[in-house]
């Protein structure tokens, strides 16, 4: 979303919190011995792309949301390091999802699929019942030195050279398509909800009634 007005021309609301992360190793020389560095971060997400995809019915895309961003950066010494970093974020988000009970299924990403930034893409997509397809929940992309060269992001090796970081995102968590597969997979005959194990310390409950203003929410808001 781009805010047009005399003050801030080229200002816009931002899709991902990758950005600001990103943005802030602009400029910077790390030292090897720093990385690899894996930041997280909880930010609102704004995108124009709501609904254009006819199948995608709902929730599933909306014009803003909250999510919860993986983001690393590594050297690139051995020319593994990136790669080894993408399948971690992968592992991390395989764990999560499993221990919500979500049938997923991770998918190697093809050449016509990857922005302009990525080198290697993995998306996970979760069981949708009503609408009979597996949605994308996640996606975790290898950049490599495609935004470091741009932003200016080097390490310090201990020779003294200066090479360019590799940089990895991945997301941990969105909201709203997170919320459709626990809602759809969770539901039971009677209308209620039953809470995966890991949420109900958070929900203070196992099961949800029809009666949803019942139900006591641990939330911590966003600034």
């Amino acid at each position: 979303y781009h805010i047009h007005n005399e003050w801030a021309p080229k200002v816009c609301l931002s899709g991902t919190s990758e950005m600001a992360l990103a943005n802030y190793f602009s400029g910077k020389t790390l030292d090897v011995n720093e990385l690899p560095l894996k930041i997280c971060a909880v930010s609102r997400c704004f995108r124009a792309e709501a609904n254009k995809h006819q199948k995608e019915k709902g929730i599933f895309r909306v014009h803003y949301f909250n999510k919860v961003e993986m983001f690393s950066v590594t050297p690139n010494e051995s020319g593994n390091e990136s790669e080894e970093m993408l399948n971690y974020f992968v592992d991390i988000q395989k764990e999560l999802y499993s221990e919500l009970g979500l049938h997923f299924k991770v998918l190697e990403m093809p050449p016509c699929e990857l922005g302009l930034p990525a080198y290697h893409k993995i998306d996970i997509e979760a069981w949708i019942p009503t609408q009979k397809l597996y949605g994308e929940i996640s996606s975790t992309s290898n950049c490599t030195d495609y935004q470091s060269r741009r932003l200016n992001i080097t390490y310090s090796s201990p020779g003294g050279n200066q090479s360019f970081c590799h940089t990895i995102n991945g997301t941990a968590c969105a909201i709203p398509r997170l919320l459709i597969t626990i809602l759809e997979n969770f539901q039971n005959l009677d209308g209620s909800i039953t809470v995966p194990i890991p949420l109900r310390k958070f929900m203070k409950k196992n099961v949800i009634s029809e009666k949803f203003n019942e139900v006591s929410l641990c939330l911590i808001p966003i600034p």
